[in-house]
């Protein structure tokens, strides 16, 4: 029983849905799309039997027009040639001189409009032309070096260039001339424009983006048209295919070789021209095709409608009762179900509010049962003058899904920016609508922070790029001047690495409020980035009234500031360009703005100077020693020395400071004061450091190996190089390569790279020093340091600046400085080591003070690997245990 239930339920099931395929609105639309695909498909397989004739068209017109223009081409050359072997002949019968007068009295000369006939002699000169050149050397030129070093007995075709003789682009057809000897004896030339080979252009065959010209078998273009432009020079490539891309434009293109000369013809058919007749006739085929499926569609859709408008319309009720429904019981949008209230006339003259989620109450300030009570233009008069009210008749009218975003006005609805989506439904309307300021206001502030700095909330470089332009171009359409004024921090750096990241934040902070509070209206100051300002002075007259602004922003600049309970002061270093007598653009003024104020840098700072042409040559020179140093370690140009350290007790050396030397090919040894700046300024100084740190360490292995005793070698580590994350990463390979035990290697760090970063600054030295390498402070007493947080730093030696060494025994200050930092060294368990000791009277001073090491040409200038180790050898000799025995060692 239960088995005849499910077949009678199965049955009863299926014979319901074959009912309702019978039925009109069912059947008719599958007959109709039926008719629609048929349609379809015939009118695509005459499309695209249309394009593959289309296409063999264009391809037979291309090897046409192909054979066409090989054929001009190759009577051309033919006669260039002829002239060659001509003009050849009669310099071999008459001579350079007597050559061209007798083929111009036979009349064998081209016309001299179109060509220029050249005798070039061994030596490259040009002796005689028509028409009359000056006479000038090619012995540098392509040309000619190819057949004075060949004998190839060809036609020679150059690439297009231009002279002093002739200053116009043309292209040079050479053959060789040879004496009796049948030695290079120089060279005949035929020169003419490269748009002679493409002067048959026909737009009428090749149209507007056709190509025609001639193509080298090195791949350069002699001579190239494409519509009315004419090209040369550049490199054309044998693309597999037969349509290629070239300047964004497919085109049907052919390259045919020439017959006895190394040059290619190239025809080329722009494939959108060639194809227009196609597109005409598919755009017909479609249309035709649309217009029959148009009209099937309306004829189907009216017989559906009539069949199934009931259904659809209590469909369409259905759908939106439950949409709403579901959708705003917990939405966070406020729903409004709206009914239409329509005149005698049956125009809608207003909506009465049917229902509302909790959201919409909120939002109205309204209860349901009030908003039931109203309609939308007795709540909100102003929704008849602001265009909402037409906007939800026009959705009444249109059906579908609206969506629009407004800045609110109207006081009842409490938000600014709201998204309304609005949906016709039987006889009114449901409004969505989402209060949508907050994102509004986070869109605005984004579009804040993209143009501004997040420090000072100056402009940043994109904006004050935009605003410099738009100045500019007010500037010249009224006359007026615009100065740029690039601005940097003097000193900004000590205190950045002195008193932290904090510290100088703040002090952007001030000197960007300070120097916009010198500004006028119309003026701006922007931050281009670090401690870098630019100032645009908008000058509708002339400039000298910009003089006194920038005078107040240097001297707020100069003001002290109070920085973590310590007063510190800056200055700023100005460089002025000035629209248009310095640049007409944006890029051109800001460039040489800072080299305006590179020149205020190099002239003491704290000043500001307009830019002048001459300022160019030092940033020239620059570029070019930053352009040398980027070959310089891949090409072995640096070295090292070895400054040795003494011990200022025993008077041996126990150490030795590695420095990095630039053996330049043209300018000699360079200093590292000059190309260490512009290494950690580039980014380079990472490289070069772990090149000094490996050859420093594989040095002293091998001096060990050697049978040298063991001792300490030093190398310094750059700010830029000790903020690397991979520092004792490479550390640690540099000792693994070289076999060096981590106790004879010392890195040297200077205290304002530490003072950066404290936190991070001391942890990576205790990753350092729990490898066993030593570490020492380098340049002690030059930063801002905190005494107190000395203590914590994982180092063993203090090295004093040779700034407070140079005056010891004649400077009472330096003496007290020097002694103190010795004493205070001594306290914490630390060794100190002096640089830059030159004298007798600063040895004596350091000893009786304490101090434990020394280093400086005292005792010895930086030395090569080969002379430190005979330095140490003669100091393993029996000395005579003092630091004078060492002296004689090493004078010896």
């Amino acid at each position: 029983m239960k088995i005849l239930g499910g077949d009678t339920l199965r049955k009863g099931w299926l014979q319901r849905w074959l009912r309702r395929g019978l039925d009109t609105h069912i059947s008719l639309p599958l007959f109709a799309l039926l008719l629609l695909v048929a349609i379809w498909v015939v009118t695509f397989h005459e499309i695209d039997a249309e394009r593959v004739h289309a296409r063999e068209a264009a391809s037979d017109t291309l090897r046409e027009m192909m054979g066409t223009y090989e054929a001009q081409v190759a009577r051309s050359l033919d006669g260039i040639d002829q002239t060659l072997r001509v003009l050849k002949y009669a310099v071999e019968r008459k001579g350079a001189l007597g050559a061209l007068p007798e083929l111009g009295r036979e009349g064998l000369l081209p016309p001299g409009v179109v060509f220029v006939v050249s005798i070039v002699d061994r030596n490259g000169v040009t002796v005689a032309s028509n028409p009359k050149a000056l006479p000038i050397s090619v012995a540098d030129q392509s040309y000619f070096k190819f057949h004075q070093e060949r004998d190839s007995g060809a036609t020679f075709v150059s690439q297009a260039t231009r002279d002093a003789a002739n200053t116009e682009w043309h292209l040079h057809f050479t053959r060789r001339l040879d004496d009796e000897a049948g030695n290079f004896a120089g060279i005949v030339i035929v020169e003419t424009d490269p748009a002679y080979f493409t002067s048959s252009y026909e737009r009428s065959r090749l149209g507007e983006r056709g190509m025609l010209g001639l193509v080298g078998s090195d791949g350069v273009v002699r001579s190239l048209r494409i519509g009315d432009k004419l090209t040369f020079g550049q490199r054309m490539e044998q693309l597999a295919g037969e349509i290629t891309v070239m300047d964004g434009v497919r085109r049907y293109r052919g390259m045919r070789e020439l017959h006895g000369i190394a040059l290619n013809v190239v025809v080329g058919l722009a494939e959108k021209e060639q194809m227009a007749g196609f597109e005409r006739q598919r755009r017909e085929k479609i249309a035709e095709a649309s217009v029959a499926s148009t009209v099937l569609v309306i004829s189907t859709a009216l017989l559906w409608l009539w069949s199934w408008q009931g259904a659809r319309n209590r469909a369409r009720v259905r759908r939106a009762q439950e949409t709403y429904a579901a959708a705003s019981a917990a939405s966070l949008d406020a729903f409004f179900v709206m009914r239409e209230v329509r005149n005698t006339g049956g125009e809608i003259i207003d909506f009465v509010f049917v229902d509302a989620n909790s959201r919409a109450e909120k939002m109205t300030g309204y209860s349901k049962e009030q908003l039931r009570l109203m309609t939308l233009c007795g709540m909100m008069p102003q929704a008849r003058d602001n265009g909402m009210f037409e906007h939800l008749v026009h959705v009444t009218r249109v059906g579908g899904v609206h969506e629009q975003e407004w800045e609110s006005n109207i006081p009842q609805l409490r938000a600014r920016w709201l998204h309304q989506q609005v949906v016709p439904v039987e006889g009114g309307i449901v409004a969505i609508v989402r209060d949508i300021s907050e994102r509004k206001l986070a869109e605005e502030r984004m579009q804040h922070l993209a143009h501004h700095d997040t420090l000072t909330g100056l402009p940043n470089r994109g904006m004050i790029a935009d605003r410099l332009d738009l100045t500019i171009a007010q500037a010249g359409r009224h006359g007026g001047t615009v100065l740029v004024a690039f601005i940097d921090l003097d000193g900004f750096k000590l205190v950045n690495d002195g008193l932290g990241h904090n510290a100088g934040d703040e002090l952007l902070k001030v000197v960007a409020g300070r120097m916009n509070g010198c500004l006028r209206a119309g003026d701006m100051v922007g931050r281009f980035g670090g401690d870098e300002f630019v100032l645009v002075l908008n000058e509708p007259r002339h400039g000298a009234e910009a003089a006194p602004v920038l005078e107040r922003v240097r001297e707020a600049v100069l003001a002290p500031i109070t920085l973590s309970g310590q007063d510190v002061q800056v200055s700023c270093s100005i460089g002025v360009a000035v629209y248009p007598n310095d640049g007409a653009d944006a890029e051109t003024l800001l460039m040489h703005a800072d080299a305006a104020m590179y020149r205020a840098k190099d002239m003491g700072k704290n000043n500001c100077q307009f830019y002048t042409r001459e300022m160019n040559v030092c940033i020239e020179d620059k570029l070019v020693m930053l352009e040398g140093l980027r070959s310089a370690l891949d090409e072995g140009q640096f070295r090292l020395e070895y400054q040795p350290k003494v011990d200022l007790r025993t008077g041996r050396v126990f150490g030795v400071e590695a420095l990095v030397r630039w053996e330049h090919p043209e300018q000699g040894c360079i200093g590292p004061d000059r190309f260490i700046p512009l290494a950690e300024e580039s980014g380079m100084i990472v490289a070069l450091g772990e090149w000094v740190l490996r050859t420093a360490c594989r040095q002293n292995k091998a001096w060990q190996d050697a049978g040298l005793a063991p001792m300490l070698v030093s190398v310094n580590v750059s700010p830029r190089q000790f903020e690397e994350q991979r520092l004792v990463e490479r550390v640690a390979q540099a000792l693994a390569d070289s076999g060096l035990a981590p106790e004879w290697l010392e890195l040297e760090v200077t205290e304002g790279v530490i003072m950066r970063d404290l936190q991070q600054a001391v942890a990576k030295m205790a990753e350092v020093r729990a490898m066993g390498v030593s570490l020492s402070i380098d340049d002690f007493g030059t930063g801002y340091s905190s005494l107190s947080a000395l203590k914590s730093f994982p180092i063993s030696t203090l090295k004093i600046d040779k700034s407070f060494v140079r005056d010891l025994g004649s400077s009472d200050g330096d003496e007290a400085i020097a002694s103190s930092i010795i004493d205070l060294a001594h306290r914490l368990r630390l060794r100190v080591i002096a640089e830059g000791v030159e004298t007798e009277q600063q040895r004596a001073f350091l000893r009786q003070n304490g101090c434990d090491e020394m280093q400086g040409y005292l005792f010895s200038r930086p030395l090569p690997p080969e002379q430190l180790r005979q330095l140490l050898l003669n100091q393993a000799l029996p000395p005579r245990s003092s630091l004078a025995a060492l002296l004689d060692a090493r004078a010896a």
